[in-house]
């Protein structure tokens, strides 16, 4: 596909899903390609919703869909086809949700991870199900855009799928998420949801172990504040006071619980990304991150890595961290170096090429 050609791009996940991973990756995605290729992107929005004014100057048009809706895998096939008659495109890019049958244009999918394949997660079976048939609906796209050479290589090995399809563009970190001089460290943070394989009842364990109790509280941020039964496990263990429940902030909000806290902990069973520990090396935060997945590619040397089964480790390793500012300095400084080479820029352009390659 060469010269300039209208790709649409379903952004719906920017507004439907905000403070997720796919919201926040499509809304970030959505705006460095309208600026690397002005005029050339045709977002579909939800009905209704209010979009950035700089979307409407740099987009070939915005279409505010109707439908179809959120992940609605039976009609979206039908609602697309419709849609893309309706609304001349030479590609379509779907960021989230799978690639539902019958769309007339070669489609361009993101590819996050296999971990419904993997882990009991999502925890109902008929999310997870869902989850799994829209991994496998990825054979159907005409290029994947896989978001690290981990998530790449899963990929490869669930689905059908010539190799020569997936193409690994890693994601990025953003304007808000920056260091701050002066942020004095306050807590230790947790950020993302309360699946199983985010590993969560880790932490719970350590900040229960007596030795703990020197160490600052931990704030549990993002979509795992809205997650009832971690609430609960919380107050069963009697942790209300040394786990503090936080709701799902705006990037800026974010940003800041990154600069004040004493080390971002990812214990993850897996990750296709880790979006988090980047955000809080850009932010000044330390990363203690399990070794596991695509966590070793992300981080690199900047993070301190660790077995996600051994509380204690974990428990030593942010003792250490908390007594000693230079071994703090240190990660700090190469947390920032590490982060500022994963630019929106460097992923658009990467996005850009894929759709010029189909």
């Amino acid at each position: 596909m060469m010269g300039t050609v209208r790709i649409g791009f379903d952004a719906r996940a920017a507004f439907v899903d905000p403070h997720r991973g796919f919201g926040r990756v499509t809304r970030s995605l959505a705006d460095a390609l309208l600026e690397l290729l002005p005029g050339e992107i045709v977002l579909f929005v939800p009905h209704g919703v209010r979009t950035p004014e700089r979307w409407y100057r740099l987009a070939a048009a915005i279409v505010h869909l109707r439908r179809p809706r959120r992940g609605a895998f039976v009609v979206d096939g039908p609602a697309w086809v419709w849609t893309s008659r309706r609304r001349r495109v030479d590609a379509l890019h779907l960021p989230t949700w799978g690639v539902p049958p019958g769309i007339g244009v070669p489609v361009v999918a993101t590819f996050y991870d296999a971990i419904p394949f993997r882990f009991p997660s999502p925890p109902r079976r008929w999310a997870r199900a869902r989850a799994r048939m829209a991994i496998r609906s990825m054979r159907r796209a005409a290029a994947v855009h896989a978001i690290s050479s981990f998530a790449r290589d899963e990929l490869l090995a669930t689905v059908s799928i010539p190799a020569s399809r997936v193409v690994a563009v890693p994601l990025a970190v953003g304007a808000p998420f920056t260091p701050k001089a002066g942020a004095a460290p306050r807590h230790l943070l947790f950020v993302g949801g309360a699946d199983p394989h985010k590993n969560l009842p880790l932490l719970l364990s350590m900040m229960a172990d007596p030795r703990a109790g020197a160490l600052p509280p931990l704030v549990v941020a993002g979509p795992a504040a809205s997650d009832g039964p971690l609430r609960a496990a919380i107050e069963s263990a009697g942790l209300s006071d040394r786990v503090v429940v936080h709701p799902p902030e705006s990037d800026e909000g974010l940003a800041e619980l990154y600069r004040h806290a004493l080390a971002l902990l990812m214990p993850s069973l897996s990750e296709g990304f880790g979006l988090p520990a980047l955000e809080a090396m850009a932010c000044g935060c330390p990363v203690l991150a399990a070794g596991t997945g695509s966590l070793p590619e992300v981080c690199g040397d900047a993070a301190r890595l660790l077995e996600p089964t051994d509380a204690d480790a974990w428990l030593d390793s942010i003792a250490a961290l908390a007594a000693s500012s230079s071994a703090r300095a240190e990660m700090v400084e190469a947390g920032l170096a590490r982060a500022a080479r994963f630019t929106w820029e460097r992923t658009a352009r990467g996005v850009a090429a894929i759709y010029r390659g189909l």
